[in-house]
């Protein structure tokens, strides 16, 4: 009996998707430490031009501890959503939706500097927040 017929395309691609997933938590974990300094300076650069003053040090720990910490926020309020996903589309159909939240998170975070906001850059880690959290949830179905 040859096993090579029961590996099939869509099971291809969907061990593809789901490895994808498992990826982009363990990179997002750890993206946002490395360039603290960086992304610290582009918030108070940011908030120095829009404000025409510099933010005080309390802002600007306050934000870059946002921007950091709304990503596990956005994974605990995906993983409570896995049922009403997998209940709605399926396992599979889910996984393939939810990747379009990885595409906007990663835009949202790709463009803030562009569109000079803050804002954008925290939103686009809630996004990927909400993304990880239900990859996360979706592989072990």
């Amino acid at each position: 009996m040859d096993n090579r017929q029961n590996v099939t395309p869509a099971l291809i691609f969907a061990i593809a998707v789901a490895t994808i997933g498992s990826f982009q938590f363990g990179y997002n974990t750890g993206v946002i430490n490395a360039p603290e300094t960086i992304i610290k300076e582009f918030i108070n650069k940011t908030l120095t031009d829009k404000a025409n003053a510099p933010p005080s040090e309390v802002l600007l720990t306050n934000l870059w501890s946002l921007s950091v910490a709304i990503f596990s926020i956005g994974g605990m309020i995906g993983s409570f959503s896995v049922g009403l996903f997998v209940n709605r589309f399926g396992r599979r159909n889910s996984m393939l939706i939810v990747n379009l939240l990885a595409a906007t998170g990663g835009c949202l975070m790709g463009l803030c500097k562009i569109a000079e906001s803050v804002e954008m850059l925290i939103l686009g880690r809630l996004v990927i927040g909400l993304f990880c959290g239900l990859c996360t949830g979706f592989v072990p179905m």
